[in-house]
């Protein structure tokens, strides 16, 4: 591989595998840098693991086959041997703070294989702040080198969908990038107008870049706050609100989103403390932002308490039930602080029997929790069903085809509304004054 044209993109996760594929689908060569051994040895062997990602599991494949890519765990000789190094290791919450561990050490590795000339760009979602103050001083650091000077370093937020990833990334979204300098900004830009077809954004500082990124999962968790609000205030008043939803979003400037059962998925129940992280730094206050986390959070628990309401109402015993949907949103694999994590721990403590359904999920994050994709196994003889999650494959259910596969008279309760309007089935949002 020719340095000068090749990019070691540090996390190969969905982000990290399919900003790779990009790169390799443009020309580049690229090094997949990542610590999980297994998943290293499995891409090598083009095995395709990122199947619900396309393009993604071919692009690896080819680069394999014609020598433009390979993955590695060895962060420093992946630097070493790459003129430009993408970061989109994340950022976890520990005790709803950020923890840095993992970006630290892939900065200093990177560090210690910079040279004169090269690019660093951080993709992964960060506090206000990081790329200057922790990821470019631990290269400085590391390096010996000046940035600006010496090294050129950048931000520039991932702005994907999952299941189309590689497609926002070539086609959908214009490239939000920010610059240390104006020779790195400018840099950054120059790459990034080589695979995003709308274009870039140039930002005026790396801290505008990483608080945009931020802004745009902030939106999404308060709008989704109202929503559950709005749909628990409807229950309680005995109103339809997917009646009230649907009428009000008639108006061009009301967009209401869908209720739930909660928020999940690395990044919308992930950026408020992000940006709570920055914010108590400077002694503001982020009330909104606070309150929509309080609202999202405890939605798991309105759900069971709704669900085991409806049993007192209609006077039945709660023994078992179905969970519908461990993946945080419909038709992905991915499970990452899925709400139905809380609703199964919260039905095991009234010592509910629990079975867990999804169509995507192969391997749930907690070992605790077994899934299965047979819906006749998950429905078999239970009590009640809960439907968490808006896979496509529940739309076509109504509570006929779940009674017959139960052999039982279930109470169905949908907590995602994509059974809205079907006869004997409990919503989210629609209230109910029991038999």
């Amino acid at each position: 591989m020719q340095r000068e044209n090749t990019i070691a993109v540090y996390g190969l996760g969905r982000v990290g595998a399919a900003v790779a594929a990009v790169f390799l689908r443009h020309g580049f060569n690229v090094f997949g840098v990542d610590i999980d051994k297994a998943k290293v040895e499995k891409i090598n062997l083009k095995e395709k693991i990122f199947s619900l990602e396309p393009k993604v599991d071919e692009a690896f494949s080819e680069g394999i086959e014609n020598g433009s890519f390979r993955a590695t765990t060895d962060l420093v000789e992946a630097s070493k041997n790459s003129k430009y190094k993408i970061i989109t290791v994340p950022v976890p919450l520990v005790l709803k703070a950020p923890d840095f561990t993992n970006l630290k050490q892939a900065s200093e590795s990177i560090g210690k294989g910079t040279d004169k000339g090269d690019v660093v760009i951080v993709e992964s979602s960060v506090p206000p702040g990081t790329t200057r103050q922790i990821v470019a001083k631990s290269i400085i650091e590391a390096s010996g080198l000046k940035a600006e000077e010496d090294f050129l370093i950048g931000y520039s937020p991932e702005r994907i969908y999952e299941g189309r990833a590689v497609y926002d990334i070539e086609e959908n979204y214009p490239k939000i990038v920010a610059g240390y300098g104006q020779k790195s900004l400018e840099e950054i830009a120059k790459l990034y107008s080589k695979v995003a077809k709308k274009g870039v954004i140039k930002m005026s500082s790396l801290e505008a870049a990483e608080l945009e990124k931020l802004a745009e999962g902030l939106y999404r968790d308060v709008n989704i706050a109202l929503a559950n609000e709005l749909a628990l205030f409807a229950q309680r008043l005995n109103v339809d609100f997917w009646e009230v939803r649907n009428a009000a979003n008639s108006q061009p400037y009301s967009n209401i989103h869908k209720p739930g059962a909660g928020v999940g998925g690395n990044c919308i129940p992930v950026y408020p403390y992000y940006v709570l992280h920055a914010a108590n730094k400077l002694g503001f206050h982020f009330r909104l932002v606070e309150s929509s986390r309080w609202v999202n959070e405890r939605m798991p628990l309105v759900v069971v308490s709704n669900f085991v309401e409806l049993f007192i109402l209609n006077k039945k015993y709660l023994r078992s039930v179905a969970i519908l949907g461990l993946a945080f949103r419909g038709d992905t694999d991915d499970d990452r602080l899925s709400p139905s994590y809380d609703i199964i721990d919260r039905l095991r403590a009234l010592n509910v029997s629990v079975k867990v359904h999804d169509p995507y999920v192969k391997n749930p994050s907690r070992n605790d929790v077994q899934v299965t994709d047979k819906l006749e196994e998950a429905l078999l003889k239970v009590d009640g069903v809960i439907i968490v999650t808006d896979h496509s494959v529940y739309k076509e259910l109504d509570y006929e085809k779940i009674a017959k596969m139960s052999g039982n008279d279930p109470i169905i309760y949908d907590a995602r509304g994509i059974l809205y309007g079907k006869p004997k089935i409990y919503v989210l949002g629609t209230g109910y004054k029991g038999p």
